[in-house]
């Protein structure tokens, strides 16, 4: 029972002061680069607002694709999610993710919970949760790879397509692990993985195609909110600048240190552009107008979703009860280890 225990509250400790001096570079890199706040106003005082219009359509439309992500999996396994209840999780999910110190275990216990709700079976409901986030991580390095062949570094895309054609052949042709270890947190994590393993070979191509199609659309759409703020913020970097710095500071972001990405985004953002060439006033304008809208706006809109689910739960689909769905998805997540992406949807 100690050792289940020690080692959360030591990743906990782990992640607090990572988290801590990932504030302190970004409020450094704020200094350095934006030491008038006056800077800021004039920033935006020049500013193309009218394009943070389309921006805001592409952040909305980048939760969609997310939705369409979940629902493509779940009815691979036989649930049937509906698109406003799917658009209304992924928000609130999100904005979980966001605002804990647990964030991707939480999100993926209420996630799971929803699942059940709509028919979905307990080894279903678990096994979509951890390949949403799996695929998601598959479709950011495809579109990295893709970014670093058209800029020139065609063996950093070689070696990602590698990567990517070796993980799925294997993942093709693994089974169940047979290993049978005596330490308890590992022997749930086997467990774990083999139960995900062999249910995900259930679905078939087309559905993974069509998963994997709403990822990258999913983060094709978030890069695109992106470059709509420096538009509007008349950032004097080319696109693919601007792409190569966002792909590059999400694949970091992807390590489960802080929630929501906080401090990793922001740091990865700002020194990518101003290595760019960026001047700093403008990046810095930049990276805050993104935030705002990928990041922050999804909190009120994550209170608004998860009261869309609560009115459309008085007649739960589930067979279990949501106490034992939100335990069963918490236990099951932490044994296969996985962290779900997105969580733009977490990702964000």
């Amino acid at each position: 029972m100690s050792s289940s225990f020690a080692l959360p509250r030591a990743g906990r400790w782990v992640r607090l002061i990572v988290g801590a001096v990932l504030a302190a570079a970004v409020i450094v890199l704020l200094r350095r680069e934006f030491p008038e706040p006056a800077s800021l106003v004039a920033a935006w005082r020049t500013a193309e607002t009218w394009w943070l219009a389309p921006a805001l359509l592409a952040a909305t439309a980048s939760q969609v694709a997310f939705a369409g992500q979940q629902r493509s999996l779940l009815f691979a396994f036989g649930a049937r999610l509906r698109r406003r209840d799917a658009v209304a999780l992924t928000y609130s999910r999100s904005a979980l993710s966001m605002v804990l110190p647990a964030g991707a275990v939480v999100s993926a216990a209420y996630a799971y919970r929803h699942y059940r709700r709509h028919g979905a079976t307990s080894a279903a409901a678990a096994t979509v949760t951890v390949l949403s986030g799996a695929v998601s991580v598959v479709a950011l390095a495809l579109l990295y790879a893709a970014g670093a062949l058209f800029t020139g570094l065609w063996w950093v895309s070689l070696l990602l397509t590698l990567a990517l054609t070796v993980a799925v052949l294997l993942f093709r042709h693994a089974s169940a692990p047979t290993f049978h270890f005596r330490w308890a947190p590992l022997r749930r994590l086997a467990d774990g993985a083999g139960e995900a393993i062999d249910k995900a070979h259930l679905v078939r191509v087309r559905s993974w195609l069509t998963t994997l199609s709403f990822a990258v659309v999913n983060w094709a759409l978030d890069l695109a909110c992106l470059l709509a703020v420096a538009l509007a913020f008349h950032l004097t970097v080319g696109w693919e600048r601007i792409a190569w710095a966002y792909l590059t500071a999400q694949l970091v972001r992807q390590i489960p240190v802080t929630p929501g990405g906080i401090g990793l985004i922001e740091a990865g953002l700002l020194a990518g552009l101003v290595t760019a060439g960026s001047p700093g006033s403008a990046a810095v304008a930049v990276v805050l107008g993104y935030r705002l809208l990928s990041f922050w706006l999804l909190l009120p809109a994550g209170l608004a979703g998860h009261l869309v689910l609560r009115a459309g739960l008085s007649k739960p689909a589930g067979p279990a009860g949501a106490g034992d769905d939100v335990e069963g998805g918490l236990a099951l997540h932490q044994q296969v280890g996985a962290r779900v992406v997105g969580e733009r949807g977490d990702r964000l």
